[in-house]
């Protein structure tokens, strides 16, 4: 009797136990966290929730009971995919990524067959169609970032076209008369302001899409039949939107940022090969223009600020706009590139136009310097700032000896580093070999040329 007791109150504390387990969490749930690892960098755990909330999805769109829901479920796991996609891309799992975004794709296309047959005036529909086709632009776009030549020009083009419809669309929306009647505001989440907004950030994707375009006959298929018209049309395509979006960012540019002046620099890249200097010059120049209050700014924390003079009150509110556009600039990379460009330009231009030459060389100087304000360890900024500074009218040979003297020490200590390395950099060796020789060359050159003077 005694051990039938103690079964039983076995049994019972077991049977509690089962029901007090937590209930698996919510899709919606998981989605969350999934997003929130991803903005903490925590890949691991943000592939693991996503690949968690595309079985629950997958199992949902093909179980018995998918019912009225499954067009939703499918859009919901073309978005999942699609993270999945960018996620591996930036680990370096091209194939993997690669095979998420077509099957986010293939999922979006079967949503769009749905959309277009119940399409008719409702305007819901076409938000939806808007939607949709601004998801599969992005996923078009990532494609052609993981491809090269033709193929990455296949998919850019479709990213585009994608992207044309979807403005389409907003803009019969934007000017239709009755903004309920046409869907403007829908579940209260896409006013027109809203509209607006979608509009404006589409533009700017339509605009990197061409500028990507313009790139690839720069580069893959420069050797191409018509590379350089098929360039400039996207380039002049790209610098057109460009000007339509930055018009229309204006309520929304402290929530989105300024439009990123990807067209011009492109366009600047493009006259520089077609020796048009003159223009190049020009498109550069307004490159800098729409970030010259961040890199001034940026620049001033390492020395290199201009002398403007100004009172107190006009000197806080300058710190607070500075404030502002600094943690707006544009990436690392684009500013370097921006540099490079600018100095190329002004061992061009006529010396004839000296304004124009010394603009160029303190706008490079400008930028070079937000550069290191944000990471001092890169020693290509210490070379071009030598080079920027020589480049002035007159040149500044005391600086310009300051920042090669500092790129010959990083470089000696980044080869002595490598030479003691177990691992075979051999190849690295010599690229640091390279230009150890051509910037103390150009230290040597400069120490003549100040001994004749």
């Amino acid at each position: 009797m005694a051990g039938g007791n103690k079964k039983k109150k076995q049994q019972r504390g077991k049977s509690r136990k089962n029901g007090s387990s937590k209930p698996a969490p919510s899709l919606e749930d998981v989605l969350t966290q999934a997003e929130s690892a991803m903005e903490m960098s925590d890949i691991d755990m943000a592939m693991k929730l996503f690949g968690y909330a595309t079985q629950l999805l997958r199992s949902r769109i093909h179980g018995d009971d998918a019912g009225n829901g499954s067009e939703e479920d499918k859009c919901t796991l073309a978005n999942v995919l699609g993270k999945m996609g960018e996620l591996k891309a930036s680990c370096g799992d091209v194939e993997g990524a690669r095979n998420d975004f077509l099957d986010a794709i293939e999922l979006l296309g079967n949503q769009q067959e749905a959309t277009d047959m119940m399409q008719g005036d409702d305007g819901e529909c076409n938000i939806s169609t808007a939607q949709n086709s601004e998801s599969k632009a992005g996923l078009y776009l990532y494609l052609g970032q993981l491809s090269t030549g033709t193929e990455a020009l296949t998919a850019l083009r479709i990213g585009v076209s994608e992207l044309q419809r979807t403005v389409s669309i907003l803009d019969r929306l934007a000017t239709s008369k009755d903004d309920e009647a046409n869907g403007m505001d829908i579940d209260g989440e896409l006013n027109s302001l809203n509209l607006k907004r979608f509009m404006v950030e589409t533009k700017r994707q339509l605009c990197a899409a061409y500028c990507s375009i313009g790139e690839l006959y720069l580069t893959d298929l420069c050797e191409e039949p018509d590379a350089e018209n098929s360039c400039e049309a996207a380039l002049k395509a790209a610098v057109e939107i460009d000007a339509s979006a930055q018009i229309e960012s204006g309520p929304f540019e402290s929530e989105i940022g300024p439009s990123p002046p990807d067209a011009l620099q492109t366009m600047a890249n493009l006259r520089l090969s077609q020796s048009r200097v003159t223009e190049a010059l020009d498109c550069i120049m307004k490159t800098y223009d729409r970030m010259k209050v961040g890199c001034e700014a940026m620049s001033g924390l390492v020395g290199l600020a201009t002398d403007d003079k100004e009172g107190v009150q006009e000197a806080k509110a300058r710190e607070l706009l500075e404030l502002d556009a600094a943690s707006t600039l544009p990436e690392y990379g684009f500013r370097l590139q921006t540099a490079k460009i600018m100095l190329e330009c002004t061992s061009l231009v006529d010396d004839g136009n000296n304004n124009t030459k010394e603009r160029c060389s303190e706008s490079a100087i400008q930028v070079l310097g937000s550069l290191l304000s944000e990471n001092d360890e890169v020693i290509e900024v210490w070379y071009l700032l030598g080079c920027a500074f020589m480049s002035c009218s007159p040149p500044n040979p005391d600086s310009a000896r300051h920042y090669w003297e500092n790129a010959v020490d990083m470089l000696t200590k980044a080869k002595e580093q490598m030479e003691h390395s177990s691992e075979d950099v051999a190849c690295e060796l010599e690229v640091i070999q390279s230009q150890l020789e051509e910037v103390t060359k150009k230290l040597d050159e400069l120490g003549e040329e100040m001994e004749t003077k």
